[in-house]
């Protein structure tokens, strides 16, 4: 008889023809939440399928809001409305009292937002304000939040427009995340943005020469990998962000360009997805902080010129 294994209880049910995954847990005497009574309200049932997915039952349309609400990846099913005709295995996720309070949608929801997915081909594009340190001790507070308020405004713009998104602000660094959603050519939307960066920071530079007798450069690092995706943070100030290794090499490739003596270092991973379109320079083998070995690094010309285009 095909059953239902549940983690991390290590516990296997009957599958009962035309039940939930959440009837057969409570009739097993698993303490599977469900603060709704199987409802679909509160999603503290919520469960990740480790096997047997093509055995589920289609999501319902009272799942399929609540996915979307929170961005469930195909293998997180809310077992009140999941049915299963096959052998399934599962891990139970919302396991105590924090986990319910922070998983519940009832009333005053407390996390609403992604739950959290792997994303397998991203691209990361760090950027950094050469010498700003010195720049803002030097400058009045007004200054320097306006300064960087107009760069950021136009980068945030040139960001979307090749399809991404920014992730995050930190002082005068940007983060920029391309193809989340899968869209788009995520590779060559992240270099054409860095490019823009740099046009931006050439006209800014413009600016704050002419006014405060400064230099305004700015210095890019971009990488291809997976992510994760999802909301963090604490409640109050929790934000839809990424973490994972391709973000660092970002980071660590933004601030190469320091001892290189370049503007813009991308990975192998982007360079080979964007040899047709991209005129690539100098490569470079580096020992990046925090990296185990050395990787290559390929230095961004420019877009490559097609026959035809004035």
């Amino acid at each position: 008889m095909p059953e239902v294994f549940v983690w991390p209880d290590e516990v296997s049910v009957p599958l009962v023809e035309g039940g939930t995954l959440l009837a057969m847990a409570v009739d097993a005497g698993l303490p599977i939440a469900h603060l709704c009574g199987g409802r679909a309200r509160c999603s503290t049932c919520r469960i990740r399928v480790v096997e047997g997915l093509d055995a589920l039952s289609n999501r319902t349309e009272k799942e399929a809001l609540m996915a979307e609400r929170l961005d469930f990846p195909d293998e997180v099913r809310l077992a009140c409305q999941t049915r299963a005709d096959g052998v399934v295995r599962f891990w139970r996720l919302v396991l105590d009292k924090v986990d319910i309070e922070m998983a519940s949608q009832l009333g005053g929801a407390h996390y609403v937002g992604p739950v959290g997915r792997e994303v397998e081909r991203a691209a990361v594009m760090f950027t950094d304000v050469a010498g700003f340190t010195s720049m803002s001790e030097a400058l009045p507070a007004y200054d320097v939040v306006h300064i960087l308020n107009r760069f950021f405004n136009r980068v945030e713009a040139a960001v979307q427009s090749e399809g991404g998104r920014v992730d995050n602000y930190m002082g005068d660094g940007l983060l920029a995340v391309f193809g989340i959603e899968r869209e788009g050519n995520a590779p060559l939307g992240a270099v054409r943005a860095g490019l823009g960066v740099l046009e931006i920071a050439a006209d800014i530079n413009n600016y704050v020469s002419m006014i405060y007798g400064r230099a305004f450069q700015v210095r890019v690092g971009i990488s291809l990998g997976e992510v994760i995706f999802g909301l963090m943070g604490g409640e109050a100030s929790a934000r839809e962000t990424v973490v994972g290794d391709v973000v660092n090499t970002a980071s660590r490739l933004e601030a190469a360009n320091k001892t290189t003596g370049t503007k813009i270092l991308v990975s192998e991973g982007i360079q080979t997805e964007t040899l047709d379109s991209v005129e690539y320079g100098r490569k470079f083998k580096l020992e990046l902080s925090g990296k185990a070995g050395q990787i290559t690094a390929y230095e961004v010309n420019g877009l490559v010129e097609l026959p035809g285009r004035d």
